[in-house]
C-alpha cells in the first residue's frame, strides 16, 4: 500500500551512518545509560566542543509528530475522478466533506512544522538531495531546500516542512547535480522559510557539502 512506501521515503532515505557510538567497556554505569541514550537519540547526545551530530530525518520529528506519522491510516484509492483523486485528497486534506478522519490525519503529519529545539545551534550533518531555490552569478546553486527524497517539491508533494531544511551558503553545486544525494554540514537553526516550492521549518548554514557516501 501507498501508506507504507510514503513513511519508508520519509523514514530512510538509502542508507544512514548510524551516529550511535558503542560504550567504553570500562566506562561507569552512568557513563553507558548516557551512551545508552544518545545511541537512542542523537539529539541528545552529551555536547561535545565541535562536536558534529549525525542526524536521521526522523531525529528533526518531536516525538508527537513521529507518533503520528507511524499511525497514518491506509490512503483510500477512491474518488470522485478516479484513483489519483481519493489520494490527493487524504494527502492534501481538500476532501470536500472535510468530515474524513483519514483526511484530517494525512493533513496534520503533511503540514507540520513542529521543530525539536534542542536541536537549534546544533552543529549536524545529514544526508538528503538538492532542490535549488538560489542562483548564484555563475549560475552555481547558493541556496537550496535538502529534501530526504529525489523529486520533492519538484516531480511530487513537498514533505512536511519539519521535513525540509534550507541550506544556504552553497558553493560550487551546479544544477544537474541535483540527481545525486549528498551530506550537509553546518549549523542548524529553527528558523523557518517561506517559498513557492515548499515551506521549511529548519535551516542550515553548510559549512561542507560532500557526495553522499554509505559509510
Amino acid at each position: 500500500m501507498l501508506k507504507p512506501l510514503l513513511i519508508g521515503l520519509f523514514l530512510s532515505l538509502v542508507a544512514f551512518e548510524s551516529f550511535a557510538a558503542a560504550a567504553a567497556t570500562t566506562a561507569a554505569p552512568a557513563a553507558k545509560d548516557a551512551t545508552k541514550d544518545a545511541a537512542k537519540d542523537p539529539a541528545k547526545a552529551p555536547a561535545k566542543k565541535n562536536a558534529v551530530q549525525t542526524l536521521e530525518w526522523t531525529d528533526l520529528l518531536p516525538p508527537e509528530d513521529l507518533a503520528k506519522m507511524e499511525a497514518l491510516p491506509e490512503v483510500s484509492h477512491e474518488g470522485g475522478e478516479g484513483p489519483s483523486n481519493g489520494l490527493k485528497q487524504q494527502m492534501t486534506g481538500t476532501d470536500p466533506s472535510n468530515q474524513d478522519p483519514s483526511s484530517q490525519a494525512w493533513s496534520e503529519v503533511l503540514q507540520s512544522a513542529n521543530v525539536r529545539g534542542e536541536l537549534n545551534g546544533k552543529k549536524v550533518k545529514i544526508p538528503g538531495f538538492i532542490v535549488p531555490i538560489e542562483y548564484d552569478e555563475a549560475q552555481n546553486i547558493s541556496a537550496f531546500f535538502l529534501v530526504p527524497y529525489f523529486g520533492a517539491c519538484i516531480h511530487v508533494p513537498p514533505p512536511p516542512p519539519n521535513q525540509i531544511i534550507f541550506v544556504t551558503n552553497a558553493k560550487g553545486l551546479k544544477a544537474d547535480m541535483i540527481y545525486n544525494p549528498f551530506w550537509i554540514e553546518g549549523t542548524l537553526t529553527t528558523d523557518t522559510m517561506s517559498h513557492d516550492l515548499a515551506n521549511s521549518a529548519y535551516s542550515l548554514k553548510a559549512d561542507t557539502i560532500s557526495e553522499y557516501v554509505y559509510e
